[in-house]
């Protein structure tokens, strides 16, 4: 039994690269809202009922990938032991080995915004451990800060990256951090976050 979970599960990868791969590669051919379910399965080889079994639509398929590679690759969220700096760490390598994509990924606006709905509940995970620690408005000051502070930083890089990087990695972080450098003293006590490549 375990074995046919296995193989199944691997049919599932496989077919999810498959059709991954057929919309990078459209990508190439036409703009992102012309290219149709049918263009995708045509490419990918595959079924419509395989994909309908994979996915509901064409952003589903881009924003899973974002998704895994968000929460796996791209990205490191954690606080660093001291209670005023959470770390947003970006794998600079993965980015430029996976430049084609996510220039071609980033540049679609519908999967941005999704990328910054479904990131704003990272605040929400770090900040738990603070929710007995501070008051009530101190902890809807820290949740906002944060999802602003996070927000915020993801466009900035998006931006950067899709453009080319037409700034140095370590300027790009410098002025990242020098924006959420604290200028109200009376959220000192509120974490800060700290950009790192």
């Amino acid at each position: 039994m375990l074995q046919k979970s296995n193989a199944a599960n691997r049919q599932v990868r496989r077919t999810r690269g498959w059709i991954f791969e057929a919309v990078m590669l459209l990508m190439d051919e036409k703009p992102y809202h012309r290219i149709t379910v049918s263009d995708i399965t045509e490419k990918a080889g595959i079924a419509r009922q395989t994909f309908y079994r994979n996915y509901n639509d064409k952003d589903d398929v881009i924003f899973e990938y974002l998704n895994n590679m968000l929460k796996t690759d791209l990205l490191k969220m954690e606080n660093n032991g001291k209670r005023n700096n959470i770390v947003l760490t970006f794998n600079y390598n993965y980015m430029i080995k996976h430049r084609d994509n996510l220039k071609k990924i980033l540049s679609v606006a519908d999967i941005q915004e999704r990328i910054f709905h479904a990131i704003r509940e990272f605040p929400l995970s770090l900040i738990e451990r603070y929710k007995e620690t501070f008051s009530s408005d101190e902890y809807i000051i820290c949740r906002y800060k944060l999802c602003y502070q996070i927000i915020g930083c993801l466009k900035i890089l998006f931006d950067w990256f899709i453009n080319d990087m037409p700034m140095p990695v370590d300027k790009i972080v410098s002025m990242l951090n020098a924006m959420n450098t604290p200028k109200a003293m009376q959220y000192r006590n509120i974490p800060n976050i700290i950009i790192s490549i």
